[in-house]
């Protein structure tokens, strides 16, 4: 599943590196296999996003830092090229990310589909697991895609600051930024990119092989 990621996400355009960052033995020995740059981190690491930080602690010439999660196999490269791109257009923005505009609500109302709207700005309003979004009502619902850029600079303070109530309720590290005011910009993805978060989307990618880009 990480080769996948990191196949990926070497065809995003405008990345300098890409560094698997793992805490693991075993998956240090098996990136390192397949030619990946792997750089080890503290167990201490309480979530990616801090992983993430302390890579970038390590690089200070890195301007913008992007944490693409390993249990992404289906990652949208052309989706991340965007958002960097993106980024880079807009230098006032500190922390971004990705959304897909599904035409199956279906599965909305599963907790691990996590669902977000937006201003007007194409900015977040809200990020929840809860179906239907309590914020939600007379707006255009997105599924998110857990794929976050940050300047580094932001990186490393959000990464110092606690988890919110917000965060705690929902599980989602993204909230501690909204509850801090600050602004998340969305892109827009292409392809759903679906994430393996359970063993029953795990046998379903395996059946079907991961989506072509």
């Amino acid at each position: 599943m990480l080769q996948h990621v990191w196949e990926r996400a070497c065809r995003v355009e405008g990345l300098d590196h890409v560094i698997v960052a793992t805490d693991d033995a075993r998956i240090e020995h098996a990136a390192r296999a397949w030619g990946a740059t792997v750089e080890m981190t503290s167990p201490e690491c309480a979530s990616g996003t801090d992983r993430v930080a302390e890579v970038a602690q390590r690089h200070p010439e890195a301007q913008i830092v992007l944490n693409l999660q390993g249990d992404e196999p289906e990652l949208d490269s052309a989706g991340v090229s965007r958002l960097l791109a993106g980024m880079r257009a807009e230098p006032d923005v500190r922390m971004a990310t990705l959304a897909h505009r599904a035409t199956d609500v279906s599965k909305f109302s599963s907790d691990h589909v996590v669902k977000l709207g937006l201003d007007a700005g194409g900015f977040a309003i809200y990020f929840t697991r809860q179906w239907p979004p309590a914020a939600g009502e007379g707006r255009e619902i997105l599924r998110h895609i857990g794929v976050y850029g940050f300047t580094r600079e932001f990186l490393l303070e959000f990464a110092g600051w606690p988890p919110g109530r917000a965060e705690r309720a929902e599980r989602l590290e993204q909230l501690r930024a909204v509850e801090r005011g600050v602004k998340i910009r969305v892109y827009m993805s292409d392809h759903l990119a679906q994430g393996i978060d359970t063993p029953e989307q795990l046998a379903e990618l395996e059946a079907r092989g991961p989506q072509r880009q």
